[in-house]
């Protein structure tokens, strides 16, 4: 278990870095859309535990709304956070649906 742990940190730590060397080298392409959205399913498959997921949610929210304005007031900035936007998205809703599961099946 702590291997796994192991590698959804590093899909986190390896997400963040190819999104924003891809930001300040161009505009994200097919292959570095691809990569980003599987490594940000990995971070939210492996990297966020349960007791994790309400504090991963309301920090994925934040920051996508807030990079979503940032992109219009700092333009130079909208690549890399588009890349980073597409790394989380992907995470939160992994870990979105697994909440949305774990509710369901309380009821």
């Amino acid at each position: 278990m702590e291997s796994m742990q192991k590698v959804g940190s590093w899909a986190f730590i390896i997400g963040l870095i190819i999104a924003i060397v891809a930001g300040v080298l161009g505009t994200p392409g097919g292959l570095t859309v691809w990569v980003l959205a599987v490594l940000g399913l990995v971070v939210g498959i492996i990297n966020v535990t349960h007791s994790e997921a309400q504090l991963y949610l309301v920090a994925s929210i934040a920051f996508l709304v807030s990079a979503a304005s940032l992109i219009v007031i700092l333009p130079p900035l909208a690549k890399m956070l588009t890349n980073i936007i597409i790394f989380v998205g992907p995470s939160a809703a992994v870990v979105a649906l697994r909440a949305l599961y774990d509710i369901a099946k309380e009821v």
